[in-house]
C-alpha cells in the first residue's frame, strides 16, 4: 500500500503517472496553477485525491507545504504504508532519507523524458520557418502549454520559457520573442 505526494508545480501534469496505483494522492499545487491536467488519462476506478492548493507565491513555500504534510502524514499512517515523493526536485533526498531511517519506506520517483520533451519543444519551433513561429511571448507561452500538455500550469510553462532563453534559442524584448537559431 502507498500514497503519492506529487510536486505538481515541479512536474507539470498527471498524465505521466498512473495513479491508479496508489491508495491516496496527495497533490500540492501552486498559487499560480488553477488546474490540474490529467491529460487524456482514464481511470476505472476513483482515485483517492487530495489537493493541497498552495496560496502564496514564494519561493519553496510548495515544498514546506509538501515536507510538512509528509510529517504529518508519516504520524497518521499506519506502519505499512509507503511513500512516494513525485519530483523531479532533488531537495527532497535528505528529508526522505530522514523518514526512511525512522523506519517508513519513502522513495523519490522522478519522472523522465523532462529533457526529451523540450527537444522535442526546440524540433517543433526549429522545423517552422522563422516568421511561422510564436512572435509574442503569450503566444509562445501558448505554444509550450499546448506542446508539452501543461496547460494551465504557469508555473510549468514559465520553467520551460526559461530553459528556451537559457539554451540561447530565444531572447525577450518585453512581450517580443527573437529566435536566435
Amino acid at each position: 500500500m502507498s500514497w503519492a505526494f506529487i510536486d505538481y508545480e515541479n512536474i507539470g501534469c498527471l498524465s505521466k503517472l498512473d495513479l491508479s496505483t496508489y491508495e491516496k494522492v496527495i497533490v500540492f499545487a501552486g498559487a499560480k496553477q488553477p488546474k490540474l491536467d490529467f491529460g487524456d488519462k482514464k481511470y476505472e476506478h476513483p482515485i483517492n485525491l487530495v489537493l493541497i492548493q498552495i496560496k502564496a507565491s514564494q519561493a519553496n513555500n510548495l515544498d514546506f507545504h509538501l515536507a510538512y504534510y509528509l510529517g504529518k502524514f508519516d504520524n497518521e499512517a499506519k506502519a505499512d504504508v509507503s511513500f512516494d515523493v513525485i519530483s523531479n526536485d532533488n531537495g527532497f533526498s535528505p528529508l526522505i532519507s530522514h523518514i526512511t531511517k525512522s523506519g517508513r519506506k519513502c522513495r523519490q520517483v522522478k519522472l523522465a523524458n523532462t529533457d526529451k520533451d523540450f527537444e522535442r519543444l526546440i524540433v517543433s519551433l526549429s522545423s517552422k520557418p522563422k516568421d511561422k513561429r510564436p512572435k509574442k511571448v503569450v503566444s509562445l507561452k501558448n505554444h509550450i502549454a499546448s506542446h508539452m500538455s501543461i496547460k494551465g500550469n504557469e508555473v510549468a510553462i514559465q520553467n520551460q520559457l526559461n530553459r528556451l532563453v537559457n539554451a540561447k534559442f530565444v531572447t525577450l524584448n518585453d512581450t517580443v520573442v527573437e529566435y536566435k537559431k
